[in-house]
């Protein structure tokens, strides 16, 4: 080939690449103006799938208040019209820190238009007074995968009975046709400033050929609990066994019931580890006999045995506190002995042995002194309650409670009714906790928050087991408004003001009604700042002396909401009667929850419980009061 002829070729090679260098920096530019480092993660590739979309990405140039960001997912794609898919179901992550979005936008929260259709438009407007600083990383959620999406809840209300929450669906349903697709990404403060084409694939599911994996073997059962002896004091028990594989577990009272027949089902189940929470019946034998299935039909033909003893319901008094002094001939103070030995046995409740402490040593804490070396042992028998202080006993298990209040509100977590943990709400009331190394069993959680007016607020509780290795949620626990009245009592005609805090930028609706008659019964309204303070100016002129009541619940514009408080008392023309009752967490039952309450203030004169957890009123939390709580019991 000629010289001439291979610098032609070479000429046209240059130009040739240059165009294509053109090209693709003109597509580039086209495709990713003022966006970098940008993808869409997709919670499942399947074609005809609803699925979460993530567009994460960085934005090169600043955006005003007022602009806004608009996804068009590609063609054969839909944005569904679903009550399970609304506004708190996209949410923009900047720099790490979610912004807050309605319906509408006004000052903190930014405005989501969502127009369903194939393929529809998903507009996410900012709030007049907050843009976005140029080379800010953001990310947009869409779908049930942001952090105030609904989660399947069912709530029990004395007045309203049952109420489900169902979960929330992610709202884009991904092509019939696979390949890859173009998610547009167009951003516009006055006009178009920047733009990127988000690549995603959607291919089919992968599979196992034809070949056939069942198996014909039924689950094994094993490790039931319990297998000894329950007090007579209880009044029920959980239950529980394993499995070698997933499966769903029923039981009987009766022996010999076939699988489909029996008429119980373990509460949580459909994994291998299984409890549910029976009632008992004092000095019996309990028996309860379990059958299983696997996820692919395979069901016992045979009977596991859960079988316990229930001891009679004890007589008697309990034993008094133990000294922590022994009274034995060995050297040092508060029953220390020259060597180590053990603290005075736990007392029964029908006052029988042991009646002395144990071995050489120190007393344990609320337990019976320890003796000296010189003599055996201690005189004094324990008292009632074991010594630990711990709020829970210790395991695997794991708790996580989360929700909203008031702005910087100070937050307690309860485990049967102690203390467990504190934390602050942030500026926007979200708050979470994790109660960690929490052993398997059944236990009452309690959250409250308390206010700057050291007002406390209604406390949520709820019962449920803790099941091992497993980390459990407690989600959307937003905590209801605190209430202040001032003066109290009122007279007649006089002005009085209901205050308090709650979700910042909400609406809150009051009730005040005289005690014991719903006819007299009045609702205003109020909206609460940024910090969570409201206030509400109460009518007086025409009320009959009296107690009377209030409670108050919060809404926000984009979802959040809390239940009622419970009612607070207060007087007008006199003080509010407020009647000795067992029912500590006025919710009309005594249950549970109540005998929570009833532990954390054991022992002591009752704090500031109201109404006071000293029932009777003799200075002292103590069996008295307990034996009261019991006799009032309805579960």
């Amino acid at each position: 080939m000629s010289t001439t002829v291979t610098r032609l070729w070479a000429g046209l090679l240059g130009i040739s690449l240059g165009l294509l260098v053109l090209c693709v920096w003109s597509l580039y530019d086209v495709q990713a103006r003022n966006i970098n480092q940008y993808r869409d993660t997709i919670s499942t590739s399947a074609p005809g799938q609803l699925a979460n979309h993530t567009l994460s990405f960085r934005l090169d140039t600043a955006v005003n208040p007022g602009g806004y960001i608009e996804v068009i997912p590609p063609d054969g794609f839909e944005v569904v019209a679903s009550t399970s898919f609304s506004v708190r179901n996209v949410e923009l992550y900047v720099n790490g820190s979610p912004r807050l979005a309605a319906d509408t936008a006004a000052p903190g929260y930014d405005q989501v238009d969502i127009t369903p259709g194939s393929p529809g438009v998903i507009r996410y407007t900012l709030e007049p007074t907050s843009g976005i600083a140029a080379g800010s990383n953001l990310e947009l959620r869409i779908g049930d995968h942001t952090s105030v999406s609904s989660v399947f809840s069912e709530t029990f209300s004395t007045s309203t009975g049952t109420t489900t929450t169902p979960e929330d669906t992610p709202g884009i349903v991904n092509a019939s046709t696979t390949g890859t697709h173009e998610v547009d990404v167009r951003v516009y403060d006055g006009g178009e400033i920047a733009d990127a084409g988000f690549l995603i694939a959607i291919v089919e599911q992968v599979g196992v050929g034809p070949v056939d994996t069942t198996e014909e073997i039924p689950p094994f059962r094993f490790n039931g609990t319990p297998t000894s002896t329950v007090g007579g004091t209880t009044l029920s028990v959980e239950i529980t066994l394993e499995t070698d594989e997933l499966a769903v577990c029923r039981f009987s009272a009766t022996s010999s019931i076939p699988y489909q027949s029996m008429p119980s089902t373990f509460t949580n189940t459909g994994l291998v580890f299984h409890s549910t929470i029976v009632p008992v019946t004092p000095n019996s034998v309990q028996r309860f006999y379990v059958r299983c299935i696997d996820d692919e039909g395979n069901f016992n033909i045979d009977d596991y045995l859960i079988e316990f003893s229930v001891s009679d319901i004890p007589t008697g008094n309990a034993n008094t506190e133990g000294n922590v002094s022994g009274d034995g001939t060995g050297q040092g103070n508060q029953g220390t002995g020259d060597g180590g030995g053990s603290g005075g046995q736990t007392g029964q409740s029908d006052g029988q042995l042991p009646e002395v402490g144990g071995s050489a040593g120190t007393g344990g804490a609320g337990g019976g002194g320890g003796g000296g070396r010189g003599a055996d042992s201690g005189s004094t028998a324990g008292g009632g309650f074991e010594s630990s202080d711990a709020p829970y006993r210790s395991g695997d298990g794991r708790v996580e409670i989360s929700g909203f209040a008031f702005p910087r509100a100070r937050m307690t977590f309860l485990v049967d009714g102690k203390q467990a943990g504190t934390a602050q709400a942030g500026n926007n009331g979200a708050y979470t906790a994790t109660l960690d190394a929490i052993a398997r069993g059944v236990y009452t959680f309690g959250v409250f928050a308390t206010d700057g007016n050291n007002v406390k607020s209604t406390t949520f509780s709820t019962s449920f087991t803790v099941s091992g290795a497993r980390t459990t949620a407690l989600t959307n626990i937003n905590i209801a408004p605190t209430i202040r009245i001032q003066p109290d009592p009122v007279q007649p005609g006089e002005s009085a003001t209901v205050s308090g805090f709650t979700l910042p930028n909400a609406s809150v609706t009051l009730e005040t009604e005289r005690d014991k008659s719903t006819a007299s019964k009045k609702t205003y309204t109020a909206t609460s700042d940024g910090s969570g303070a409201w206030s509400v100016a109460l009518e007086t002129s025409g009320l009959q002396n009296g107690t009377y009541k209030a409670r108050a619940r919060a809404t926000q514009s984009g979802g959040v909401s809390t239940n009622f408080s419970n009612y607070t008392l207060y007087g007008v023309g006199q003080a509010a009667d407020r009647v000795s009752t067992a029912d500590l967490n006025t919710d009309s039952r005594v249950n549970l929850t109540d005998f929570s309450i009833l532990l954390f203030w054991w022992n002591t004169a009752g704090g500031d419980s109201s109404p006071p957890a000293d029932i009777n009123s003799d200075g002292r939390v103590t069996l008295t009061d307990f034996s009261i709580l019991l006799f009032n019991w309805t579960g």
